[in-house]
């Protein structure tokens, strides 16, 4: 029988091909397995070593590792596709959760807590130690960059926030906190906290910034400090600058300037030098220099006014462009250059302890005349009396209506209503200043008491000791008219008085006459005597002398006037000689006789005249 070869081959390769896929192989029951040594260890089942390959964990997809039957606890594989990483399998599922998984080039573990140093961790992330950032790298929250490190190139800073000094030359010992703040800073000792503060500063130095957008515009201004979001938000390069207050300062250019308020002095671009306390203060200034506002609103309308002083809330200006002024107290209001302003309008007293003193020294006075009028100029003054209307004041003046934060008109208070009113019903005693003006005017005198308007917002006024000067002229000018009336009456009283001595003898001769009948007594009484008084005419006191005979009864001296009316008389004591004195406020002026009645009988009579 023919045997066919090739049936026969085919036959024998399945015959063995079946054996071969039934055949199972087993590692021993006992004992180790090796891979790459031929002495694996005793207490393992499997141990591969190897000095130049790894061990390839089966790489599966998804479906593949779904598809183990019955995997042992703790098999280890790796995933492809999906979620691509390592997988465990803990006896009921597959868990890659609790290990480092791998995506690309980027590797993350999300099983819990992970401790660095720290055996239990307590967040994410729990580090016993310190943390060390490779120079040029941030610290980041949610891909926000919050910290910076210090760059190689500069020195003792600390960036914290997203964007924080994004400059290769970042300067040294500055500070930095909030997004963007100091963005482009390269200047040193700066220190910036708040978002975008200090922004876009570069070489400028020495600068505090504290408060969202506060220096956010400077570049290159030096020693500033600004506190409050957007304080010296538009400063550039101004220097010395301080900023206290939400938009303090907030368009300076210049240097110098201290605002404390909400959005005081905020429009300053090319002020300089200038101190607004209070909130709105020097609100609208734009360009002054030396000006300096406390108080809320104080000074609020200037704009370019220079050595200003408001110093209370709502102080201010009824014009632009004065200078050299102060206001003091609520609502006092400037009105023109060189002036000084106490109180508003319903103040109705002001003063102290010790009365104004005015420079008056000699040495500093020249081209000195004695040429002020007197009695001339007095004469012509109108003294009245008047009430003040404080409406039409206000109107003159325009007093800058009072605003709130809103823009709004602020009212007047009950209590300032109340006062304005009281003002009005006080009734004043002194002159009209427009017709002083006027007599002072007509007489060519410079009138240093007339405080004359100095625009159509000002207001005239009087410097009413001033007016002290005329009037001690005019007392001069009275005192010597008086003088010299004085003086004619006196010689027309010596005039009358030797008349009267005349007269007088004539009395004598006739009284003597008949007395000549009594020749004994005459003799007896001829030691009788009567003086001239001393002095004559006289204006407080004179003295007359008189003698007295040994023996007699009674004496008295006799004042009368021209009429023969007896004034005054005076009993006289015993004595040979006396005196007597006459006191000028015992008679009135004029001319007077008296007479030396001795016993009845008349001695002597002379004239004296009284001149006060």
């Amino acid at each position: 029988m023919k045997i066919n070869f090739t049936l026969l081959l085919l036959i024998i390769v399945l015959l063995i091909s079946k054996h071969t896929t039934a055949q199972t192989n087993k590692f021993p029951s006992s004992g180790a397995a090796g891979i790459g040594t031929t002495t694996p260890n005793s207490s393992s089942l499997l141990e591969i070593k190897s000095t130049t390959k790894g061990l390839l964990i089966p790489r599966m997809t998804q479906t593949q590792r779904n598809a183990i039957h019955t995997p042992a606890k703790g098999l280890l594989i790796y995933q492809t596709d999906n979620n691509p990483g390592f997988y465990y399998y803990d006896g009921s599922s597959w868990n890659g959760s609790a290990y480092w998984k791998r995506s690309g080039n980027k590797i993350f573990y999300n099983a819990g807590n992970v401790g660095i140093g720290i055996a239990a961790p307590a967040y994410k992330l729990d580090v016993s130690g310190d943390i060390n950032l490779a120079t040029g790298n941030y610290l980041r929250t949610s891909g926000v960059r919050i910290l910076r490190d210090n760059p190689s190139s500069g020195d003792n800073n600390v960036f914290l926030g997203d964007y924080t000094d994004t400059s290769s030359s970042p300067g040294f010992r500055n500070t930095a906190i909030g997004s963007y703040s100091m963005f482009k800073n390269t200047g040193a000792y700066n220190t910036a906290v708040g978002s975008t503060s200090l922004e876009f500063n570069t070489t400028g130095n020495s600068n505090a910034a504290f408060g969202e957008k506060a220096m956010l515009n400077n570049t290159t201004g030096s020693s500033n400090t600004a506190v409050g979001s957007g304080a010296l938000q538009g400063n550039n390069d101004g220097n010395n600058n301080v900023a206290i207050g939400f938009q303090s300062l907030y368009d300076n250019s210049a240097e110098g300037n201290v605002a404390v308020g909400y959005k005081a002095l905020p429009n300053s671009f090319s002020s300089a030098y200038e101190t607004a306390i209070g909130k709105f203060a020097l609100y609208s200034e734009y360009g002054g220099v030396n000006n300096v506002a406390i108080g809320y609103e104080a000074l609020y309308s200037n704009v370019n006014g220079y050595n200003l002083t408001g110093l209370g809330t709502f102080t201010n200006v009824s014009t632009d462009g004065l200078t050299n002024s102060t206001a003091v107290g609520v609502s006092a209001t400037i009105t023109a250059s060189n002036q000084v302003r106490i109180g508003a309008s319903d103040i109705s007293s002001i003063g102290g302890w010790a009365n104004w003193s005015n420079v008056s020294d000699g040495r500093i006075k020249k081209n000195i005349k004695e040429n002020v009028p007197g009695l001339i100029f007095i004469n012509k003054l109108k003294p009245v009396t008047y009430n003040l209307d404080l409406d039409a004041a206000d109107k003159i003046i325009r007093v800058p209506q009072i605003k709130d934060a809103s823009g709004k008109p602020v009212p007047k208070t009950q209590a300032e209503l109340d006062a304005r009113k009281a003002k009005g019903e006080i009734l004043y005693t002194g002159f009209v200043a427009q017709e002083v003006e006027k007599v002072a005017k007509s007489l060519n005198y410079d009138f240093s008491g007339i405080d004359a308007a100095k625009n159509d917002k000002d207001l005239y006024g009087l410097r009413y000791a001033d007016f002290v000067v005329p009037l001690v002229k005019a007392v001069q000018e009275l005192s010597k008219m008086n003088d010299e009336k004085d003086s004619a009456i006196q010689q027309q009283n010596i005039k009358i008085n030797n008349l009267q001595n005349e007269i007088d003898e004539l009395k004598t001769m006739i009284v003597s006459n008949r007395l000549t009948g009594n020749s004994q007594q005459s003799i007896a009484l001829s030691s009788a005597s009567l003086q001239q008084n001393i002095p004559n005419p006289y204006n407080q006191s004179t003295t007359i002398k008189y003698s007295l005979p040994k023996i007699f009864s009674s004496a008295q001296i006799i004042i009368t006037d021209n009429s023969g009316k007896t004034i005054k008389q005076i009993p006289l004591s015993n004595a040979l000689q006396g005196s007597i004195n006459i006191k000028a406020g015992a008679l009135a002026s004029g001319s007077y006789n008296y007479s030396l009645m001795v016993d009845g009988k008349l001695i002597d009579t002379k004239k004296m005249i009284l001149s006060k």
